[in-house]
């Protein structure tokens, strides 16, 4: 039985995989300000709802982790600097632990089960509170020398000083204006999520249709110099607001081709991830078999 458990910045979904299938899943919401203890009991918690005793656990982070389980940070989960997430959540569960950030995770699930299968060379890019990536390189996960390939949430895209600061402590990095944060802000209002904000844009009003610009235009930018560096086969796009992807591709493909070296490197096919919301919890049960 693989297991793998998805923790983001509001929610612990934890899921049985056969495959590239969620068998059996369940979610547990969490609670805002909860120490890092108590949320690694609601990540066990979570899994022992699937098994009482289960074998192995994969665990998908929104931050870096090396390779023995130990957190460097979580931008936004405050407290979990130099945590040992992979061996506390084993003292907890009673099994091996494989621990990676989310963006990664979902990059191993899309290998395996999604467009990875046609594409050997790709960036998974995550759309959400943050921005994350996880880069599959000739079919292999390529996670890096320390567990942090493609964090281009935080490649820096506006150089001017009074660019927007980022939670990394940077300022004008792609986060900074695509990340959940970022377009709330920019929508202005009362608005506590993006769902307003794509029907408004649906609608053909400026407030809605500026803040896809906005992001769409950052995650370009940086795109394209990813692109000049690696020329991938596919980016491919997850997350929440990967429901409204046709709201970003038209400012994204402008700004590929303004700014590719080539017209091959900007026509790039830019995909939506083909197991959605799975691949997390996907790639953090087969992270148990790598």
């Amino acid at each position: 039985m693989l297991i793998g458990v998805d923790f983001g910045g509001t929610q612990v979904k934890a899921g049985v995989v056969d495959g590239g299938e969620v068998i059996r899943s369940t979610s547990t919401a969490t609670r805002a300000g909860a120490t890092p203890a108590e949320i690694l009991d609601t990540i066990a918690n979570t899994a022992l709802a699937l098994s009482p005793t289960p074998e192995a656990v994969g665990v998908a982070i929104p931050g870096e982790v090396n390779g023995e389980g130990r957190c460097w940070r979580l931008p936004n989960v405050p407290g979990f600097e130099g945590v040992l997430i992979g061996e506390e959540l084993s003292k907890r569960l009673g099994c091996p632990i494989a621990v990676e950030n989310d963006a990664t995770t979902a990059a191993l699930g899309e290998q395996l089960y999604g467009h990875g299968r046609h594409h050997p060379n790709f960036l998974m890019v995550t759309l959400g509170t943050g921005i994350g990536g996880g880069l599959v390189l000739g079919h292999q996960l390529y996670p890096g020398s320390y567990g942090f390939a493609a964090e281009i949430g935080h490649i820096c895209v506006d150089t001017r000083p009074e660019a927007p600061i980022c939670v990394c402590g940077q300022r004008g990095c792609i986060e900074a204006f695509a990340g959940t944060r970022a377009l709330l802000r920019e929508f202005g209002g009362n608005v506590s999520e993006v769902l307003p904000i794509s029907v408004s844009a649906r609608r053909g009003e400026r407030s809605g249709l500026k803040v896809f610009e906005m992001m769409g235009r950052a995650l370009g930018r940086g795109l394209a110099s990813i692109q000049n560096l690696l020329d991938l086969h596919a980016i491919v796009f997850s997350g929440g607001v990967s429901a409204s992807f046709d709201l970003l591709e038209p400012f994204i493909r402008e700004e590929l081709r303004a700014l590719c070296f080539a017209p091959p490197l900007a026509d790039v096919p830019l995909l939506v991830s083909e197991l959605g919301e799975r691949a997390g919890v996907i790639g953090a049960a087969h992270l148990t078999q790598l």
